[in-house]
This record gives structure tokens, C-alpha cells and sequence, in this order.
């Protein structure tokens, strides 16, 4: 079965030259134009596996959309497009739970790119669930791969793909330090073309989600990146 993908603009143009794109590349497309009607529609079966959303709509605009998919779920990956390109628009969707931010206009082979990339993420951590293995651990903070499940102190923490992604490669590797460049390869896949403070909004929205204390294991290394600090015994 293909992959159902949710696009939300307010542009007929883009809306429909975007779902053609992704019809011929093999995939089923759902479409909306407000913030209410994509709302709608992510709840409708099946699931939608991925969300192209317009930060410019009316009534919610995008933004306000991706606070409440994050609310609904942690899992469905989503794409902004936006015509505004400030880092300071960009840094606001990632920190709202936002995967991509793609600025218009666009190349359209490289958002395909990108979704084919989020999608193959996607689908391989499904995969990974029904692997037995035992979790990553870190003072009070337990990883399970195969579950897809983060808990500190036995409650559940809510993270969205890259987050975990970023999360378990640091618990696999406790004191090694990875570059920004390392983690865009890493994380985002081949296909990215990102910058770098891509990784640094990532990595201080998993820190809030941890709390302080567990976030301070996820120490920055000036010039060079981040590590997980590497502690004989760590009390969190």
C-alpha cells in the first residue's frame, strides 16, 4: 500500500502542483487548503504518513496547525513550505515540532527528495519495533528501539522522529562528539540539504522534553557539535 500524504496550501498552483508531483511519484494524496480542513482530514483512516503544510493559511495558519498535529501525534512527519525564509521563520516551525522547513519557490526534485527521505525514516522505525532487543539506558532515562518508547523515571516521553533519532545515536555513542554536518548526514539522510541550525533547534527541543536534569547530559562542545556526557555514575 502506498504512503497517504496530506498537503495543505491555500494556493491552487502549488496545492495541485504539489499532489501531482507526489501522485506520479507513486503516492496517495489527501488535500486541504485551511488549517480546519487539514485538521479534518488528518483524522481520517487511513492516517495520513506524512504532512506537507503552508505556514501562510486562513484561519489557523501553519504554524498554529503543526502545534496541534504535534499535540495529536509525535509520529507523522511534517513538512512546512513557506515563502518566508528568515531563520527566525524557520527556527519557529522546527521548534514547534516541524521535521523540514522548505522555503518557496522550490526545487520540486529536492522536495521529493526530502519526503522520500522522511518517509524511508518513518517506515524504518515502524520496522525496528518488532526487533527484540534490549533498551539504551542513561541514568533514569531508558530508550527502547524496538518500541519506539523514551521514558524518564517510568513516564513516557513524547518525541518526534528526529528527536529520537538524534536521542538514540548520542545513547549509542556516551562521550563521543558529533559535528553539525555529522548529524544532518546522520539524522536527515543523503538527501538533506540543510544548515546547521537545523540540528541546534533539534537538539534544544529534545533538551526541553528531557527536563534539566536529564538534558544536561547532552552537552554542547564548542566549535565541534554535541555529545552525551560519559559518566561512570550518573544520578538523574
Amino acid at each position: 500500500m502506498s504512503s497517504c500524504i496530506l498537503v495543505v496550501d491555500d494556493d491552487p498552483a502549488v496545492l495541485h502542483g504539489v499532489a501531482t508531483l507526489l501522485e506520479q511519484a507513486g503516492y496517495e494524496t489527501r488535500q486541504a487548503t485551511t488549517g480546519v480542513m487539514a485538521l479534518e482530514k488528518l483524522v481520517e483512516q487511513p492516517h495520513p504518513s506524512l504532512v506537507v503544510l503552508d505556514v501562510m493559511l486562513p484561519g489557523f495558519d501553519g504554524y498554529t496547525v503543526c502545534r496541534r498535529i504535534r499535540a495529536m501525534s509525535s509520529y507523522i512527519p511534517v513538512l512546512m513550505l513557506s515563502a518566508r525564509d528568515e531563520v527566525i521563520d524557520k527556527v519557529t516551525g522546527l521548534e514547534l515540532g516541524a521535521d523540514e522547513y522548505v522555503t518557496k519557490p522550490f526545487e520540486p526534485r529536492e522536495l521529493l527528495a526530502r519526503i522520500r527521505a522522511m518517509l524511508r525514516f518513518a517506515e524504518q522505525s515502524i520496522s525496528s519495533q518488532h526487533t527484540e532487543e534490549q533498551p539504551l539506558t542513561y541514568g533514569a532515562l531508558t530508550l527502547w528501539r524496538t518500541q519506539h518508547r523514551v521514558e524518564i523515571h517510568g513516564e513516557s516521553v513524547d518525541l518526534t522522529p528526529k528527536e529520537w533519532a538524534l536521542l538514540e545515536l548520542l545513547m549509542e555513542h556516551p562521550g563521543q562528539v558529533f559535528g553539525r554536518e555529522t548529524l544532518l548526514r546522520r539524522i536527515w539522510d543523503e538527501d538533506f540539504y540543510g544548515e546547521p541550525r537545523t540540528v541546534d533547534v533539534h537538539i534544544q527541543r529534545l533538551r526541553a522534553k528531557l527536563g534539566a536534569e536529564t538534558a544536561s547530559g547532552i552537552e554542547t562542545v564548542r566549535g565541534f557539535g554535541y555529545r552525551l556526557a560519559q559518566k561512570t555514575n550518573v544520578t538523574l
